[in-house]
């Protein structure tokens, strides 16, 4: 019974590392720009088009980092549900709370992903606009 808890908890890390690491993730070519772009500050040489293709790819990260968030939600429902169970029959809760744990750590940091996301939405967007208001005015 010791092995397949250690499988179960096993599977489980491995999950939830494969679900954080997922929201993180996104269109490599367009991720790889974007990092770029902002780590050297050169949104300034970035065509309307590739500045649209950024956006488009961070809106779409954080639609992921969202549905990810979403999902912890649901498990972290499952679990506070399963641990007042728990509670109530007097049984053992200290596997289940580590999991609520976990599960709020791993929302913290989709929560910081997803602000980081935005900002830098915010920042490509304004370029977007800047773009466009040269491209009218010339």
């Amino acid at each position: 019974m010791g092995d397949d808890s250690n499988r179960s908890m096993v599977s489980s890390l491995k999950n939830e590392w494969a679900l954080f690491w997922e929201a993180f993730q996104g269109d490599e070519e367009v991720t790889e720009e974007t990092k770029s772009a902002f780590e050297s500050g050169k949104l300034d040489v970035l065509s309307l088009n590739q500045v649209r293709e950024i956006t488009k790819a961070l809106i779409e990260d954080r639609k992921r980092i969202n549905q990810k968030m979403e999902t912890l939600t649901k498990e972290i429902d499952l679990n506070s549900a399963k641990l007042e169970s728990l509670r109530l029959v007097g049984a053992e809760e200290t596997e289940t709370m580590g999991r609520i744990h976990e599960l709020n750590d791993m929302g913290q940091a989709f929560a910081i992903a997803l602000q980081k996301l935005d900002e830098q939405l915010r920042a490509v967007r304004d370029k977007e606009i800047e773009i466009q208001e040269e491209e009218a005015g010339l």
